[in-house]
């Protein structure tokens, strides 16, 4: 058999199968060789040339060394490899007691000049100083090389919508933007009994602690809840509280309505803004305002242990002028701002332990003694609200146990709290009280719709 020939008919062939495509091709490789009907090809049938492609061909060749003039060969199938994404480390940190915020970042790994600047970028949406004991902060970290990481992002949730982050930028440097988080809006509703104090009743309602605060707040002006709640009165509360879409956080918003039932008389407050002027007040159905000067109480949950009036000192022994109110509660109880004002000393003073004093207006200041501590951000000068906490109960000075010693005075001279009678705040009239009367009608049909008992619902776990 002339072998030279049998070579020249595989390369024809091979020629022919190749111009398709190589895919094609190279699966008619075999049928035809299996054509060719070689019965004794012997040691010499295929030289070592025809071997290689034959051996190529059926193993899937990458190239063959002959092809038509003209003809380019196919694409090889090259996979470029991988390179590698740069590490990123995130990690989260909570700010611990007496840390600032650079501290925290270098003692989480961050080089000192890096934690700088992400600072200074995210000081344009967000004060460093805000930040709380056990406050999350969310960091990123790049391997820059064989020997540490690089800070490359930090991030601060301010609230559960609103979350600061700074980026580093290779070509810009460090940048602050605020990321928004869209919440949903639900409406709660509560009611109970109350056998003990208004905080504990609706605690185990599980209404939220700064719900009951506020609740406590707004109805100072109207009730002393030392003298006018007895046990079998009542509550209700009705308060927004905003979510996130999943619903694993949640924030509270105001108080919409609430009633005390006290004696069997109900005492009913709505939340309202006046078109005109835009201000927010809670008013009582007839469109007064539930707002005083001072009010009655600046504790919740205390017990009246002396009045004003002469009496025997416990601790000096003899009958002295006693010039204002004592509650007694436990230690750390919170005491509350009687009214607005400008506080006019924070810090102690004698035989009254730590004392503040607050100028409300021309005419009336209040006084706060015995105090176990005086509330952060409460010193001379500083601007206080009503209902906002200054203090907490202790036995400071010459005290014999934990009690809050309260004063008002009148033109510099102290005068007996109970006997006080307060202007009121604003009266809606006309078309605003007009106004008001339909938001209220409103309101009340709403509330209607959501029957008793409904419980609180809780965060989601």
């Amino acid at each position: 058999m002339n072998f030279r020939r049998v070579e020249t008919e595989l390369v024809r062939r091979l020629r022919r199968l190749m111009a398709p495509g190589l895919v094609a091709g190279v699966a008619m490789v075999g049928i035809g060789l299996q054509d060719l009907e070689l019965s004794d090809p012997g040691p010499a049938l295929i030289d070592s040339d025809t071997a290689g492609i034959m051996a190529e061909a059926d193993g899937v060749a990458e190239d063959l060394s002959v092809h038509e003039p003209g003809d380019e060969p196919a694409e090889p199938n090259v996979t470029e490899p991988d390179v590698a994404e740069p590490a990123i480390h995130e990690r989260t940190i909570a700010i611990a007691r007496g840390d600032t915020l650079m501290e925290a970042l270098v003692k989480a790994g961050a080089d000192r000049r890096d934690a700088y600047e992400a600072i200074t970028a995210l000081s344009e949406h967000f004060n460093p100083r805000k930040l709380q004991i056990g406050q999350e902060l969310s960091l990123a970290f790049l391997r820059a090389d064989e020997t540490g990481e690089r800070l490359v992002s930090l991030a601060v949730e301010e609230d559960i919508d609103r979350t600061v982050m700074a980026r580093s930028d290779s070509e810009a440097g460090w940048q602050a933007e605020v990321l928004e988080r869209p919440l949903q809006r639900l409406t709660m509703r509560a009611a109970g009994q109350i056998d003990d104090s208004l905080f504990l009743a609706a605690e185990r309602e599980r209404v939220p602690a700064r719900v009951i605060v506020e609740l406590i707040r707004i109805f100072s002006f109207d009730v002393d809840f030392q003298r006018d709640i007895r046990g079998g009165d009542g509550f209700e509360v009705y308060f927004e509280r905003f979510a996130t879409p999943d619903g694993r956080q949640v924030r509270e918003g105001e108080i919409l309505f609430a009633q005390l039932t006290l004696s069997g008389k109900p005492v009913a407050l709505y939340r309202y803004e006046t078109p005109e002027s835009g201000r927010v007040d809670y008013y009582h159905a007839d469109g007064t305002s539930a707002r005083r000067t001072l009010m009655k109480t600046p504790v919740d949950g205390a017990r009246l242990s002396s009045r004003f009036g002469s009496r025997k000192h416990p601790i000096l022994g003899y009958t002295r002028m006693h010039k204002g109110l004592d509650f007694a509660a436990p230690r750390g109880t919170p005491i509350m701002a009687a009214g607005d004002g400008v506080v006019e000393r924070a810090n102690w003073y004698g035989g009254y332990g730590r004392y503040i004093r607050i100028r409300h207006n021309g005419t009336y200041k209040t006084a706060y003694a015995h105090l176990n501590a005086i509330a952060k951000g409460v010193s001379a000068g500083a601007r206080v609200r009503q209902g906002q906490i200054i203090g907490y109960i202790g036995t400071t000075g010459r005290s014999t146990g934990p009690h809050l010693h309260y004063e008002v005075m009148r033109d510099d001279k102290q005068v007996n709290p109970l006997s006080l009678k307060l202007p009121t705040g604003e009266t809606l009239k006309g078309d605003v009280f007009a106004a008001f009367n339909s938001y209220r009608s409103a309101l009340e049909t709403e509330i209607a719709a959501i029957p008793l008992p409904f419980e609180v619902a809780k965060l989601t776990e």
